[in-house]
């Protein structure tokens, strides 16, 4: 395979079969996890409390082994759209922690994304803006939903982001310009 990026990634046939029972394995356990959360066996969790976080993280986990099997960079940034929200709604149903705290996590959801493909694809300098961008981001909210700072600290806070952000891509631009003259 050559480094054209415009060049379309081809499964192997063995591949999409590994992907197919993988997914269909994933659906299976999940499936009779939860018949056995509905017959009491791991008492004293109920379907509704579960079905949600097992579902979640059964469509992540299958990303990520697809992912892996696959060697598939977006197969495995999704699998991410599903686990961290899975963490989420566990922490939610089984602790104190509530969404109104733990929200900033689905805004790092693209930093813990890209932290974690930029192992399979190897270009880590793309990764590590995405990684940084979101995770500021997400640490800005952190600091509202955990109560340690207002609203009228935050939202400023976001403003001077916005504008330090704004100011880097604008050098970036005229640096560029430079090197084209």
């Amino acid at each position: 395979m050559s480094n054209n990026v415009n060049e379309e990634f081809e499964l192997t046939p063995s591949q999409r079969v590994a992907g197919n029972v993988i997914a269909g394995a994933g659906t299976l356990l999940c499936g009779l996890f939860l018949l056995l959360v509905g017959f009491g066996v791991f008492s004293p969790l109920t379907v509704e409390e579960v079905w949600l976080c097992a579902i979640l993280f059964a469509v992540g986990l299958v990303f990520v082994v697809t992912a892996l099997v696959q060697k598939n960079s977006v197969t495995m940034w999704l699998s991410f759209a599903f686990i961290v929200p899975g963490v989420v709604n566990c922490l939610c149903t089984f602790t104190h922690l509530t969404y109104a705290q733990l929200y900033p996590l689905y805004i790092a959801i693209p930093a813990i994304a890209s932290f974690f493909t930029m192992f399979l694809t190897g270009s880590y300098s793309a990764h590590v803006k995405t990684i940084l961008f979101f995770g500021v981001l997400a640490g800005i909210f952190a600091l509202n939903s955990s109560a340690l700072l207002g609203w009228n600290i935050v939202v400023p806070i976001i403003v001077v982001f916005v504008g330090i952000l704004i100011m880097l891509v604008a050098l970036k631009a005229k640096k560029g310009d430079n090197d084209n003259e």
